[in-house]
């Protein structure tokens, strides 16, 4: 129970009041999750380049719709306790849902602010410390932590704005995930160009494709997950010569 619930739940500590963020409302439709996931990461940044990056958060109320094991349990909040591995020169600020620091309210999308200007380069592990407050009948009020770990910022030498790498394709995700019955496959483009997506199941067999003439900024693809039964399920967004796999969750 203690590694089940606060799985996911994640993590925004408070370290100043300057910085907000607004919750993304397009994740408001999801059953739960945290934005973005470990397999797209936080984004790189660069030394003595000022670097931001947002975090959303969505709680469900009964636990059961994460485990059917425990929805005896109602979740009341989620709370941060602490987060280590951040690069140096970068802190984490978060907008807490309650009069309490760094705590979220279930079926209410959150958010924090990952901001400063990295001084050292590297790669860095994020772990971040959880708890989870729940109550059930015969338990009554539980404190669930979970230390857990999987994401991580890479940090590069700072390069002058001519000399920076230009990502053809970026900020890939799926939204809403968990999926009901349809969601938006987003990404960014650079510049302007032709755009391949493609949805497959777990043995590697392909679903469904699509193609678009993406343009610079952000883009959206519509996909129709009502034919498949729920699970896992994997898609790739390709554009020239860079490729993007994510994962996909459908869940009824």
């Amino acid at each position: 129970m203690i590694k089940a619930l606060p799985s996911f739940a994640a993590f925004l500590f408070c370290t100043a009041v300057s910085a907000q963020c607004t919750p993304n409302q397009l994740y408001a439709d999801s059953v739960f999750g945290v934005w973005p996931d470990t397999i797209q990461d936080f984004d790189p940044g660069f030394v003595g380049s000022f670097y931001s990056d947002t975090l959303n958060i969505l709680t469900p109320h009964n636990a059961g719709d994460i485990d059917p094991l425990f929805s005896i349990f109602t979740i009341d909040s989620i709370a941060l306790n602490s987060v280590t591995g951040l690069p140096p020169g970068l802190s984490i600020v978060c907008n807490s849902q309650t009069g309490a620091a760094c705590t979220y309210l279930p079926q209410q999308v959150g958010c924090g602010l990952i901001q400063g200007t990295p001084t050292l380069a590297g790669n860095y592990p994020i772990s971040l410390d959880v708890i989870a407050y729940a109550h059930a009948p015969l338990f009554g009020a539980q404190e669930l932590p979970q230390v857990f770990t999987g994401y991580s910022i890479n940090i590069s030498m700072g390069a002058g704005v001519d000399e920076m790498p230009i990502a053809t394709l970026s900020h890939v995700r799926n939204v809403p995930n968990p999926v009901i019955d349809r969601t938006n496959i987003e990404f960014n483009l650079a510049k302007a160009g032709e755009v391949k997506v493609k949805v497959y199941d777990l043995v590697g067999a392909e679903l469904w494709t699509g193609q678009l003439l993406g343009k610079p900024g952000l883009n959206r693809m519509p996909f129709d997950a009502t034919k498949l039964e729920s699970g896992i399920y994997l898609y790739t967004v390709s554009s020239a010569g860079t490729s993007f796999t994510g994962r996909m969750v459908v869940g009824r």
